[in-house]
């Protein structure tokens, strides 16, 4: 039988529950929550209801515990990389939010520490790959769709500004000092991740973006709110694959979420809708297609099924959790990128990321 693993939890604000949740459902003994609020922290630890639960502010003091072997890291994103490598550096296994990081400078960093460490790490962008982006991925590896040379994401909210429309009073999201960017590194971190991990992360050599901000949010001028609410990007591999992301956080429009995944011999639709996964493709002939939906059940909520695969990995077994580091560098080339591309209205290459 496994020991309980025993775990910190740095960050305790609006997503940690859901953190909670997954170490309660894979039976990991928490053993201490830091936050620079202490009520906060305290009030995660009594959430989880184990008295011995430490409350901690200082998250180097979290990382002075010996026992703790795996260290979630849920704050802000302009704080993941460094805590990450400290957390690595300390001994620690590492989950960390998304986005990964939010420059390439750092996603190397990070890539570089895991190495010499030996640690684990591995990025919570990935939790769409246990939907039916997980079924998606049996055809793909399967052979089913032959070569793919084009992916496509299409996300729309109606109304989905963190800290405007939603999670009112939590404004670091439209803080590009401290998020990054906005609907880009929110939500489309989920879909890079998807579709990079769909076709293997294959090199991308150059993005063309645009983005836009314009819709009326009503905060104080002494909010920043920098950050595009509407993004759209083109993708260039090294290959014939190309990628394509819709991205936006409010919209005139209604609710999207839509993945496709083209190849030479089928395609796949896989949709927040009914059917949610449909697959293309001919039978004996161009002439004699076929369409076919699927009643194949993917395994569960996809942040309970990363820490249960993270854990595996931190007894030796290879699940295959995501993202990697390797794949968090090919997510945080495409993102920024993408941010430079829209601020210079004009494509970006890889190899001009370390000029800027």
């Amino acid at each position: 039988m496994r020991k309980r693993v025993k775990a910190g939890l740095i960050g305790c604000g609006a997503i940690s529950p859901t953190h909670l949740r997954a170490f309660k459902e894979n039976d990991v003994e928490l053993v201490a929550t830091c936050d620079i609020i202490e009520e906060r922290a305290a009030r995660r630890a009594e959430e989880y209801g184990d008295p011995n639960t430490r409350v901690i502010i200082d998250y180097h003091d979290l990382l002075a515990i010996d026992e703790i072997e795996l260290v979630n890291v849920a704050t802000p994103p302009a704080l993941h990389a460094s805590m990450s490598i400290d957390a690595m550096r300390a001994g620690k296994h590492v989950l960390c939010e998304k986005p990964c990081v939010t420059s390439v400078v750092e996603a190397e960093e990070v890539r570089r520490v895991a190495s010499e460490t030996g640690r684990l790490i591995a990025f919570l962008g990935s939790r769409l790959r246990y939907g039916m982006h997980e079924v998606a991925k049996r055809f793909i590896d399967d052979g089913d769709l032959g070569d793919i040379y084009r992916v496509n994401v299409k996300y729309y909210r109606r109304r989905g500004r963190p800290g405007i429309d939603i999670l009112e009073g939590i404004h670091w999201f439209h803080d590009r000092s401290v998020a990054g960017a906005g609907v880009l590194m929110d939500m489309g971190v989920y879909f890079m991740d998807t579709v990079i991990w769909f076709t293997g992360a294959p090199p991308i050599t150059a993005v063309s973006a645009s983005e836009f901000r314009g819709f009326d949010h009503n905060l104080p001028p002494d909010i920043p709110f920098d950050v595009e609410e509407h993004a759209n990007i083109l993708a260039r591999t090294d290959g014939d694959l190309t990628y394509t992301f819709d991205l936006a956080w409010i919209s005139h429009h209604k609710p999207v979420q839509i993945v496709e995944v083209l190849g030479t011999k089928g395609g796949l639709v896989v949709q927040d809708g009914d059917p949610p996964l449909t697959f293309y493709c001919d039978k004996g002939g161009p002439w004699n297609w076929m369409n076919t939906t699927t009643d194949a059940r993917p395994s569960g909520d996809g942040m309970v099924c990363v820490t249960r695969d993270f854990i595996k990995a931190m007894a030796g077994d290879d699940p295959g959790v995501g993202s990697t580091p390797l794949q968090a560098l090919r997510i945080t080339e495409l993102s920024e990128m993408a941010i430079l591309s829209g601020k210079m209205r004009r494509e970006v290459a890889v190899d001009e990321l370390r000029r800027y």
